[in-house]
């Protein structure tokens, strides 16, 4: 064996060491994923003047509380109506929380890259139906895509598959892949460009829109095009989507190139500018973000609203990938944004926030291979909003 030869294998050999200890992935995660969030107060000491018989978002406090341990990268959560939890996991299972009992593994899923098994939602008539929704990533041939699954949840399991959208576009990277039900019943879903920017702005190409449908898959006569399903497009990779429970608006986050992450409004029909524009503001048939992160990689993913009696405010929580926090945008009443304050700094990445019965809950996603996973990753965290102990006897959970 000659000498190069046998630098080569002692190389080899230290990598795969460095691997199986996982010291490679912290490295990685040290460098090339590092969060780089370089302004954490953002001016927040400041606590906003209200009026006397309400208190600002600025002035909750929080309790937490560690509700499930060891997920595998879990994506989605949507709650039953007896009180337990489905969470996905990008490996393609789904579990019930809190026993961890398995309810479907999905063996067509290919969990490659950003893809797997993704977004889940619960059909607005669950109660009647029991149908379960599923996003997930999988391969024809050397092509990936994306569908939308319908499964019957009965007796702790789903069964009997139906697709509903099948297709959709998929990469390695940039899949979307949240999926939520509007208070107008139809079913909206976030797609990336699958990592082929120019056909985010072609309007027959589903890759990198907002898209809506009937529950059955079919297309609302109402959309902006009767005969196809986008609802907005120019998206880059959105990842969240809730609605403003007071103006009833849309809101979608989005991760941008080098940075620039956004939140945007989404209005049926428009166009928010990827690849052409990005955070930029005035450009006439693009339409600007409600915010843009210019100076740190957010990287936002599951997002929702908490509307509690007598705060002055609506905030959207909004998970934080790289930028391993819990950011707070405090929207007024009517939608105007006010203020942001970053959250929850210590849980490392996190993949969703969603709002349920008053109390926000977190996944972590350390296990991705972009973090550095703690001993009890991943993690399903409870926060519950503490009100200012002189409101607490006036203030109930709308």
């Amino acid at each position: 064996m000659g000498k190069g030869m046998k630098i080569l294998v002692v190389v080899l050999v230290s990598l795969l060491v460095f691997w199986q200890t996982g010291l490679l992935q912290d490295f990685i995660a040290g460098t090339f994923f590092r969060p780089d969030y370089e302004d954490p107060e953002n001016g927040q000491d400041v606590v906003p003047d209200v009026d006397e018989d309400m208190f600002s978002a600025a002035q909750l406090t929080y309790s937490t509380e560690v509700v499930a341990t060891d997920l595998a990268v879990p994506w989605d959560l949507a709650f039953l109506p007896d009180g337990r939890m489905l969470v996905t996991e990008r490996s393609g299972r789904v579990l019930i929380l809190p026993e961890k009992a398995q309810a479907v593994v999905i063996d067509s899923v290919t969990d490659v890259g950003e893809g797997g098994l993704l977004g889940i939602a619960l059909d607005p008539d669950f109660d009647e139906n029991s149908y379960v929704y599923l996003y997930y990533t999988y391969g024809s041939g050397t092509t990936l895509f994306n569908r939308i699954s319908r499964f019957h949840f009965s007796g702790d399991a789903l069964m009997d598959e139906t697709y509903i959208v099948d297709g959709l576009p998929g990469a390695v990277i940039h899949n979307g892949g949240r999926i939520r039900f509007g208070p107008d019943g139809m079913l909206y879903v976030s797609t990336g460009d699958a990592s082929s920017g120019e056909r985010a702005q072609d309007p027959e190409d589903l890759a990198g829109k907002i898209l809506r449908y009937r529950p059955d898959g079919s297309i609302p006569a109402d959309n902006p095009d009767p005969e196809s399903p986008v609802y907005s497009l120019g998206h880059r990779n959105p990842q969240g989507l809730a609605w403003h429970p007071l103006t009833g608006d849309l809101y979608a986050s989005e991760h941008g190139p080098r940075r620039q992450d956004e939140i945007n409004r989404i209005a049926a029909g428009e166009n928010y500018g990827w690849p052409e524009r990005t955070c930029e503001t005035g450009h006439g048939e693009y339409q600007s973000p409600v915010t843009c992160y210019i100076d740190f990689t957010l990287a936002p993913s599951g997002m929702d609203f908490l509307q509690l009696k007598g705060m002055a405010e609506i905030p959207l929580y909004v998970a934080g990938l790289r930028g391993n926090m819990v950011r707070r945008l405090d929207f007024s009443k009517e939608g105007e944004l006010l203020r942001e304050e970053a959250l929850f700094r210590d849980w490392g990445r996190l993949r969703l926030v969603t709002e349920h019965e008053g109390a926000l809950y977190v996944l972590t996603n350390n296990r991705d291979g972009r973090g550095t996973p703690g001993e009890d990753d991943d993690r399903l965290i409870r926060i519950v909003p503490q009100i200012p102990e002189s409101e607490e006897s006036d203030v109930d959970v709308n």
